[in-house]
């Protein structure tokens, strides 16, 4: 639905500039035709002095009117509502971040309770029941190797690892990647399916470009990105595939791509990457 409305609201953009060179270019040959208009009103007093005069023409050049056009006025009532509608999504936006923190809190206190719960729990499973024996060892045979009990300790919610897709070999330890940088280009504007994504603190330098591909990349690949906006500025930084989107045939409409989180990017670049999503809203994405 906000890829819909973005491309629509960049067609209209497009829309809206014909329309205005149109205006600009029919205000010009309006204050042309006035301007020979006057010239051509002098000429006929001018002629009525020195005792020519031609009645009709003079009826006629003082009837003429010459329609004004203004290429901005236009457009005032678009602009107006624009700005309305800018105004609107900028007090949704700060409502959202102040909803968004306070889900953080509740659920962070969740999980840190049900970690306490899990913990709690871990220690009644050791206690032996009052009245009974503990348990004895089982039984194994003569020459058997001894089976070890492992009590897994439980962790944070948080902290849980994404479910390993079906079919795929869990992934390799950090340690033993071959780090490669990859090298990828973008471009980025109202309509595009790249788009730039950020989590619960709203900062872009904490997000990153979600890249639209159906190029696979490993999660962790470091990646050496340069990527341009509708300005015409050309970014350079550094970031890490995050995660991945999958083609997903049941959802045709959600492209395949990868979400680049940024490790290195310099003010300069924030700053013109903060300028663009005042006008087109970043997705939202928390690992």
């Amino acid at each position: 639905m906000a890829v819909d409305l973005s491309r629509a609201e960049a067609e209209l953009q497009q829309e809206e500039s014909a329309l205005h060179t149109e205006l600009s270019k029919l205000a010009t040959v309006s204050a042309q035709l006035t301007a020979r208009l006057s010239v051509a009103r002098q000429w006929v007093q001018q002629a009525a002095a020195a005792g020519v005069a031609d009645g009709e023409l003079s009826g006629r050049l003082e009837t003429t009117q010459v329609p004004p056009v203004h290429a901005d006025g236009a457009f005032q009532r678009a602009r107006a509502a624009r700005e309305a509608a800018l105004q609107a999504r900028r007090e949704t936006n700060a409502l959202v971040k102040q909803q968004l923190a306070a889900l953080k809190a509740q659920l962070t206190k969740v999980a840190q309770q049900f970690l306490a719960d899990e913990q709690a729990l871990a220690t009644k499973a050791k206690e032996p029941r009052a009245g009974l024996p503990a348990p004895a060892p089982p039984a194994r045979a003569p020459g058997s190797a001894v089976n070890a009990t492992v009590t897994a300790q439980p962790s944070p919610i948080a902290a849980l690892p994404p479910p390993q897709a079906a079919g795929k070999p869990p992934a390799a330890p950090q340690s033993q990647r071959v780090q490669q940088r990859v090298k990828m280009q973008a471009a980025v504007d109202f309509g595009s399916d790249n788009n730039f994504f950020s989590g619960f603190s709203g900062n872009i330098s904490d997000g990153g470009l979600f890249v639209a591909t159906v190029k696979h990349l490993a999660i962790g690949t470091q990646i050496d990105l340069s990527f341009s906006l509708p300005s015409g500025e050309r970014i350079q930084a550094q970031g890490v595939v995050r995660w991945v989107r999958e083609v997903n045939d049941k959802d045709p409409d959600s492209m395949p791509g990868l979400g680049v989180q940024f490790t290195r990017l310099d003010e300069t670049a924030q700053a013109a990457i903060e300028r663009f999503v005042a006008s087109r809203e970043p997705m939202f994405y928390v690992e």
